[in-house]
């Protein structure tokens, strides 16, 4: 499924709307990880795909913070953190290559959340504190703390880092 751009900007309720749904029909009810994978692993795509081209079309400059790149980033780092989770279902976690990606997936997920500290952010973040105790139980907590303070700049600066691994 195509995520539409409307006025050169991304439709983030469409967006949202399709994540929530894999999210729910196959992660919480069906636990189909690999449709998940799937499914959310190409709107990650088209996420990184249209934050490189703006970036790049604006002469190598992040956007300004916005209501729009706000909830941008939130779902960014929401997406990036259920790629990980369906990753993790479908990888060896023995392999430490692998496992390594999904931690720095968590953690990235972390950094990109913007107003991390915000009420509303608790129990996800609480859910990817847990995710990545599960794979990675010698992480420090305090690790995931420091990630919390990120300013807007810097979580754009923080997704911008994954979106060049993706080209």
């Amino acid at each position: 499924m195509n995520i539409q751009v409307t006025n050169k900007m991304l439709n983030l309720a469409s967006l949202q709307s399709k994540m929530d749904e894999t999210v729910f029909d196959y992660v919480d009810t069906t636990k189909n990880w690999q449709k998940a994978y799937s499914i959310l692993d190409d709107l990650l795509h088209q996420m990184v795909n249209f934050f490189n081209q703006y970036v790049e079309k604006n002469a190598g400059e992040l956007p300004k913070s916005n209501p729009y790149w706000v909830l941008f980033m939130d779902i960014a780092s929401r997406l990036v953190y259920f790629n990980g989770l369906t990753h993790a279902q479908l990888i060896d976690l023995q392999d430490e290559g692998a496992k390594n990606h999904i931690v720095n997936l968590y953690k990235k997920s972390a950094t990109c959340l913007p107003n991390a500290k915000l009420e509303q952010n608790e129990q996800f973040l609480q859910e990817l504190t847990v995710s990545l105790q599960e794979i990675a139980p010698e992480e420090d907590r305090a690790t995931m703390n420091v990630s919390l303070g990120c300013t807007m700049k810097e979580c754009m600066e923080s997704f911008y880092s994954l979106c060049k691994t993706y080209e």
